[in-house]
């Protein structure tokens, strides 16, 4: 382990000469006692002048952190982010401390040491006697790069590849490179066709026609791939990354109808190629005027692409004016470019269209037809028509193959089918497996004309994850104790994003693609990991630091509300409050996470046995986790705290979780007030009086490590 960073602290005397009232001396004499000589007093820090001043005495003095007590005015990135680029810094060393307020009811002025700002310069202080510079190294990582698929997506992430440099392997399930895709229309099949001939001219392409893939280990930038060829012949590539484009199965929208595919009941994309050859279609009717009804989004919402489909070739039958055309839909999902426009427009040429908010469609095959009845919701009457034909709109339908592939990816198809998580921060082409990137088909239908946006965005993050074959990486994040884990390998199950493998039968984590979430050391049972810099102790001492003690000036009769927030959602949503005016009810203390995945049930309980009188978590909202899974999980964690806590005699409403956004400013402030007086209403905390008496009985007893070492 490297030795703590050197940090200095700067205080903001708030556009005064000279700050001499009790609270800023106690500011002044917290900062003394944790980094002695290193504290700066400065007249205002929210200007360039002041900025500047903070860059010149960093770097004079050598430090390799500073902690900035300021007004919500001063930014990190800003002013003083600026400033420390101009002075040859790193602008991260900066932490930046909201400890002033303006006086109420003026826009201008001198500030006023905010309530709670020992207490978070006490925190803060804590949390960077853990700061530990990490060493950069080098690492080489293989360059060449999957896709798996065939059609306009992966074609053109092929091309994409070949033309950045990067060596790539096309492995397709069928013999063709553009195979017909008729829900995708003319233009797209001769773009599809062309890509394919430029993709089979290219010299930095490998085709693996009708090839399986047999398994995927490793990981981001060390894949090692088992493929097989259609002769049978086995190869193993070592892979940078893999770009999934191969889509599910499809199978007709039926569900509830009691129909089965016939003669008479034809998929979308069926009939579509049924049209493309229109003597099929004159000689099996022979020649006369159709009748057909359309079932689009019936059973399961259809997508824009299918609706668009539908609406098109509904266009081409009502050309006769002889045809009778039914479109029953669903909700119709008309959010595509034009495609409003085009279900006026097709209605305008004749066809019915019928929509349902509910179900009551039956269909029954008769002598030259197919019989279909429905409840017409506007006239409030059961209606009856026979049709040719019935086209129905295609769903996925995962096969045993497509689900063998997806768990050698190391991914599972969701309730929709596709393999994308119903995830905010997954879009647009992220999976749960760091490396694995998903186009177009695999990660749902969307519209073509946005798959070439994520053939573009899965270059981006391809050059971001390999660069040229050469990365810099920070080595040592996540620590692995060795002598604790017993390889459970609870950590690779819960990583969202397949960052941690196995090596030698232990646990190691892939720099590549750690987000350094800390999901993995909040689930170890045995608490074998720890992330560099955000280890349980400093936590723990942040919450140490939150209550204060008993002697600290009243700090711990105002131990009211711990707050953990989340980095990515509450944390932002709170700045923003406070550099709107808001400020945070009095009593709370504020311990930020980078995920709330790191939540540990230790750290709640600790702030219980500190004399909380309650916890409050802020989190993502389990869909928009920047983590994917570290709202769910904390949210599990939270369930059995909140048992725990029942069983020890405690309300479990003590122990209050929320979700937020980055942007809900307002949101996050009201979140905390509600905790705080739902918490007030129970209470002080049956635990608050014992933590008072140990921290007095702490002041003349020797603490012991668990080899029976003094501690201090």
């Amino acid at each position: 382990m490297s030795q703590p960073a050197k940090v200095g602290v700067f205080l903001c005397q708030g556009g005064r000469q000279a700050a001499d009232s009790l609270e800023f001396k106690q500011l002044r004499w917290t900062a003394d006692a944790a980094v002695g000589g290193l504290v700066f007093e400065l007249p205002q820090t929210c200007q360039a002048e002041g900025a500047a001043a903070i860059a010149r005495l960093a770097r004079e003095h050598g430090l390799e952190a500073a902690v900035v007590g300021a007004c919500p005015l001063l930014k990190n990135p800003g002013l003083l982010s600026g400033a420390l680029r101009q002075a040859g810094l790193d602008p991260d060393m900066a932490l930046v401390l909201d400890l002033c307020q303006k006086p109420a009811g003026r826009a201008s002025g001198t500030c006023q040491v905010a309530p709670g700002a020992q207490a978070a310069l006490s925190q803060a202080l804590c949390s960077q006697a853990f700061r530990h510079p990490l060493a950069s190294e080098g690492r080489r990582v293989a360059t060449r790069v999957l896709v798996v698929g065939d059609g306009l997506t992966a074609l053109l992430a092929a091309r994409g590849l070949a033309a950045a440099g990067y060596p790539v392997s096309l492995l397709t399930p069928v013999r063709r490179l553009a195979p017909p895709a008729p829900l995708l229309g003319p233009e797209a099949a001769e773009l599809a066709a062309a890509l394919a001939r430029e993709v089979e001219a290219a010299s930095g392409v490998e085709l693996l026609r009708q090839g399986q893939l047999l398994s995927l280990s490793g990981g981001a930038g060390d894949f090692r791939a088992q493929v097989r060829d259609r002769g049978g012949e086995q190869h193993q590539l070592t892979l940078g990354a893999v770009l999934m484009a191969q889509g599910p199965p499809q199978a007709l929208n039926l569900a509830g109808l009691g129909l089965p595919a016939s003669e008479r009941v034809l998929g979308l994309s069926q009939f579509l190629a049924m049209l493309a050859a229109p003597e099929h279609l004159k000689k099996r009717f022979g020649g006369r005027s159709l009748r057909v009804g359309f079932l689009v989004g019936l059973a399961r919402q259809a997508e824009p692409l299918a609706t668009r489909a539908a609406c098109l070739a509904a266009q081409r039958v009502a050309v006769d004016p002889q045809a009778r055309v039914v479109l029953f839909t669903g909700n119709a999902k008309v959010a595509g470019s034009g495609l409003e426009a085009l279900t006026q427009q097709v209605r305008g040429q004749g066809v019915v269209m019928v929509k349902f908010s509910a179900g009551g469609l039956s269909a029954q095959e008769a002598a030259d037809g197919i019989s279909v009845t429905w409840d017409e919701e506007v006239l409030d009457s059961t209606m009856s028509q026979e049709f040719d034909l019935l086209v129905v709109d295609e769903t996925p339908a995962p096969d045993a193959a497509y689900q063998r592939l997806a768990r050698v990816l190391g991914l599972t198809p969701g309730r929709d089918g596709y393999l994308q998580p119903d995830q905010v921060a997954a879009l647009p082409v992220q999976s749960r497996r760091g490396g694995v990137l998903l186009l177009g088909p695999a990660r749902g239908q969307g519209e073509p004309e946005r798959w070439q946006d994520e053939v573009a965005e899965a270059l981006l993050e391809t050059r971001k994850l390999l660069q040229q074959g050469e990365v810099c990486l920070e080595a040592g994040r996540v620590q692995v104790d060795r002598r604790r884990c017993t390889i459970c390998l609870t950590c690779v199950r819960v990583c969202p994003r397949g960052a941690m493998g196995r090596l030698e039968r232990r646990p190691v984590y892939n720099p590549l693609v750690c987000t350094a979430c800390g999901t993995c050391a909040a689930e170890c049972p045995m608490e074998a990991i720890q992330l560099v810099g955000l280890e349980d102790e400093r936590f723990q001492a942040e919450i140490g630091a939150a209550a204060g003690r008993v002697g600290d000036l009243g700090q711990a009769g105002e131990r009211s509300l711990l707050v953990f927030l989340c980095a990515n959602s509450a944390a932002q949503a709170f700045r923003a409050a406070r550099l709107a005016g808001a400020e945070a009810p009095p009593g709370a203390r504020l311990v930020e996470v980078p995920c709330a995945g790191k939540l540990d049930p230790d750290m709640v309980l600790a702030a219980f046995r500190r004399g909380f009188d309650g916890v409050l978590v802020l989190s993502c909202f389990p869909d928009a986790c920047h983590s994917l899974t570290g709202s769910t999980w904390a949210g599990y964690r939270a369930g059995h705290l909140q048992s725990l806590l029942r069983e020890a005699g405690l309300e479990p409403q003590r122990l209050v979780t929320a979700g937020v956004a980055p942007s809900q400013a307002r949101e996050v402030m009201s979140l905390m007030a509600q905790a705080q007086e739902a918490v007030a209403a129970l209470g002080p905390s049956p635990l608050k009086v014992g933590a008072q008496v140990r921290e007095l009985l702490g002041r003349y007893t020797l603490e012991v490590d668990e080899t029976y070492a003094i501690i201090g």
